[in-house]
């Protein structure tokens, strides 16, 4: 755990994650929880990017691209579901949120994906003003 406890410091080096605890983090039996959530979150990137890209799959695409860094075979999956008071993505004013890691022991790799959702309101032309 504390491989995925130094991957999110790297991430968000302003926010301090000494106080994460283990059941923060989840891990997966398998890629398909992943897949779900690619499939039930982004289902409009995944029409968009169909079509600029020959009807190829993003999802396909993704895990070729992250199966290539790090053999998604040989990981262990693990989904992060933080506290809403200690996520640094509900803070920039996110909707949703949902983060995975993939950790190869024998290569010593982590690779971390995020996705969250903001709303327009939550800009910073929301906040002063402008653009109105």
């Amino acid at each position: 755990m504390i491989y995925l406890v130094l991957t999110l410091g790297h991430i968000y080096p302003d926010y301090d994650f000494s106080a994460v605890q283990a059941h923060l983090f989840f891990q997966e039996e398998e890629l398909e929880s992943f897949k779900q959530m690619v499939d039930t979150y982004l289902p409009d990137a995944s029409r968009q990017w169909a079509a600029t890209n020959e009807g190829s799959s993003l999802l396909d695409s993704m895990t070729k691209a992250i199966d290539e860094v790090i053999k998604i075979r040989e990981c262990d999956i693990y989904s992060y579901n933080p506290d809403s008071d200690a996520d640094p993505v509900l803070e920039k004013g996110s909707i949703w949120s949902f983060n995975y890691f993939f950790y190869n022991r024998k290569l010593k790799r982590v690779v971390s994906f995020c996705c969250y959702c903001t709303s327009k309101l939550s800009g910073d032309d929301f906040l002063t003003g402008a653009g109105w």
